[in-house]
């Protein structure tokens, strides 16, 4: 979106001044209208929150690609792993604002926005220059600013103060001198436009009747593992007739949104009771962790490029005007951070097509309406509707895109370079749904095939299990999909039914991502005798009740999983930091218990697997690799702690005499109890072993 539409100073720099002065440029116009010319109430209304979403998408994805710069090793794994944490965290935040500002696009009756700038240009309403980069003080410096309060706190101690200030003047250095924006006159103007005023939206500009096409908390919610960690995702929808509610829900929302980025209270993020770190308090905390590790000369990120880009370059300049300075700087930007060896940019482009799954899904998740599973008794019970598939396809590409940009950053970006590759997170060519069911549908299938062709033709899956899993994956949904785009109802082949519907209702009640904690996916990678009759911590019992015989008992009130899954206390209810399962699926796994649990046609087969992690990319070897070198910062302080009962891990003499043990453990991936090992550190490991055990 242009500046030229905001009205004089309505994006004020934020400036090494202290506190952040007020311009007068916002005192003047109807009631702080923000446009130029003013528009009427509710076109300003989607103006801003059109704005809003382009700046929340920008700002997540920029997020993103810091968090995945992070390379979590070494003596200070556990530091890092929380500093990753962090980001995640504050990512999947503004994706809940961006949520939220679609369903206000939806009550006011504005068309909805996924876009965001295309390129690392300086978009005049950003807080900053779009540009993915790996964390350093400088970016850091730019998080801090751009979400930092108009006025700083009176409770802040002088040495907090001071730093703040200074990273404004740091923030502007790393913006390419261009000072730090200050965003919140657009949530602050929206809450005026929201209010109850002869110059807010009248009641005639609400449209109650879009709530069932909104993204709702209970399906797309996600709280933090505890509350240093962040918030439970913001996401308002606005449902009901009563104008006079969905009015003040929606004033706030934008209030709420606002607050979650500038807040403050006390005590500093981490130590507090209550999950309300805003966004300035924790990029604040993540500054100081990572000043203090490069103040000690650890590395903290993969050495990734700055803006990677797959585009493909300009050899030379015939056909350009030498006054196309526009494009001549296209080019010089573009050029940086292009990647050109052949392996990395089909990783890069494999990313790039699932981002636009992500994105068709979720804006045609946002233009349907009715259930997301079948409520009806019987067994189709609990199966997910179109809309259902588009909701948990949205987050299959969500867990994809994290494990691509993992493998990516592995990557050179150019044959033999040092510089590493990373997730470009490039827009497709449209946004734009096309008009009908069947086209839109034909769109998501279009995508699916292209990811496959790619795999295929440029990667060789069955080199690595993430991949072969995924075109498996990919061709399984895309007979769904070939269904949908023909007018015809999901197959019944594209559904699970029986003991593999069973667990696959609990591995998507987790997004299908893998669970930490004891008892870890322990649905998964069993068959239907091994998840009824295998004791599950902490509760230390068969999910299924059995009676004294092995046969299960047919009331499903006795078994534990139902208990675990419809316990009224938030903290005893599985899952934990996820929505809780729908009541139509709970019915199923009752009736399926009712049945005496039967297992599938033919039976003995597992019923649902986690998705493996692409492989490691296996560096050169050393001559001989040592305990000191190669082997000590494989495990993490946590590692440690939780087997130190038994040895050190960071001892070389415990690891050298438990080495068969550790190896046997982490290759069966029963160690590390929140996850396996990818197969190429098991692999260094093993070298380690057969090397000589050598400190």
């Amino acid at each position: 979106m242009e500046a030229r539409f905001f009205a004089p100073g309505t994006i004020a720099p934020v400036t090494s001044e202290e506190p952040f002065p007020t311009d007068p440029a916002l005192e003047v116009g109807r009631s702080g209208a923000l446009h130029d010319p003013p528009l009427e109430p509710r076109d300003e209304a989607v103006f801003l929150l059109t704005a809003a979403a382009e700046i929340e998408h920008a700002l997540m994805v920029q997020y993103l690609y810091a968090a995945y710069s992070v390379h979590v090793a070494g003596p200070n794994g556990d530091e890092l792993q929380r500093v990753r944490r962090l980001l995640v965290q504050i990512a999947r935040e503004e994706m809940g604002h961006l949520a939220t500002v679609q369903n206000l696009l939806h009550l006011v009756g504005g068309p909805l926005n996924l876009g965001r700038d295309r390129a690392p240009y300086g978009s005049e309403i950003y807080p900053f220059r779009f540009r993915l980069e790996p964390v350093t003080r400088g970016s850091l410096a730019k998080y801090v600013t751009a979400e930092s309060p108009r006025e700083l706190p009176g409770e802040m101690s002088p040495e907090d103060r001071a730093l703040v200030v200074k990273l404004r003047d740091d923030a502007a250095a790393a913006n390419d001198g261009n000072p730090v924006n200050h965003v919140g006159p657009i949530f602050a103007r929206l809450a005026e436009l929201f209010g109850d005023t002869p110059d807010s939206l009248a009641d005639a500009d609400f449209r109650t009747g879009t709530g069932a096409r909104q993204a709702d908390r209970d399906d797309w919610g996600y709280a933090p593992l505890s509350p240093a960690d962040g918030s439970p995702l913001l996401i308002g929808s606005f449902t009901g007739t009563d104008v006079s509610a969905l009015r003040q829900a929606a004033r706030t929302a934008v209030q709420e949104i606002g607050d979650q980025g500038e807040g403050f209270d006390l005590p500093p993020a981490g130590t507090s009771p209550t999950p309300t770190e805003s966004h300035f308090e924790r990029f604040f905390d993540v500054y100081k962790r990572v000043s203090r590790l490069f103040d000690e000369g650890d590395p903290v990120t993969w050495p990734v490029a700055t803006d990677p880009n797959t585009t493909p370059g300009t050899p030379t300049n015939r056909g350009r005007s030498p006054a196309d300075r526009l494009g001549a700087a296209a080019e010089e930007l573009a050029a940086g951070g292009r990647i050109t060896e052949p392996r990395a940019r089909a990783w890069a482009q494999l990313f790039n097509l699932r981002y636009r799954m992500l994105l068709g899904q979720l804006a045609h998740f946002l233009r349907l309406d009715g259930e997301l599973y079948r409520t009806a008794s019987g067994p189709q019970q609990g199966d997910r509707t179109a809309r259902g598939l588009l909701l948990l396809g949205t987050f299959d590409e969500m867990r994809h895109l994290e494990k691509i940009a993992g493998k990516l950053v592995q990557l050179p970006k150019d044959a033999g370079g040092t510089v590493h590759a990373g997730p470009p997170f490039e827009l497709p060519y449209t946004l734009q749904l096309p008009d009908g069911e069947p086209a839109r549908w034909r769109m998501h299938l279009d995508a699916s095939r292209a990811s496959t062709r790619l795999v295929t033709s440029r990667l060789a899956p069955e080199a690595d299990p993430f991949l072969t899993d995924l075109v498996g994956r990919d061709i399984r949904a895309q007979e769904v999909l070939a269904a949908l785009a023909a007018g015809a109802e999901i197959p019944a082949t594209g559904l699970p039914t029986g003991f593999a519907k069973a667990v696959t209702i609990l591995q998507e009640a987790v997004r299908g991502f893998r669970v930490g904690g004891r008892h870890g996916n322990f649905w998964a990678g069993r068959t239907r005798d091994q998840f009824v009759t295998t004791p599950v911590p902490p509760i230390d019992v068969p999910p299924v009740a059995l009676d004294g015989t092995g046969a299960v008992v047919p009331d499903p009130a006795e078994a534990p999983l139902i208990e675990r899954l419809t316990a009224t206390d938030a903290r005893a209810r599985m899952p934990r930091f996820r929505p809780p399962v729908p009541v139509a699926r709970i019915g199923y796994l009752q009736q399926w218990i009712r049945d005496g649990a039967p297992d599938d046609d033919p039976p003995g087969r597992v019923g649902v697997t986690v998705e493996p992690d692409p492989a490691d990319e296996t560096t050169a070897p050393a001559e001989v690799l040592s305990f000191a070198a190669d082997i000590v910062g494989l495990f993490r302080d946590s590692d440690r702690d939780s087997m130190s009962f038994a040895f050190d891990l960071h001892r070389f003499e415990d690891v050298r005499d438990h080495a068969d043990e550790i190896l046997a453990r982490v290759a069966d991936g029963s160690m590390p109890c929140d996850g396996p090992w990818p197969a190429g550190r098991v692999e260094l490991f093993r070298r380690w072993i057969d090397d000589g055990r050598l400190p």
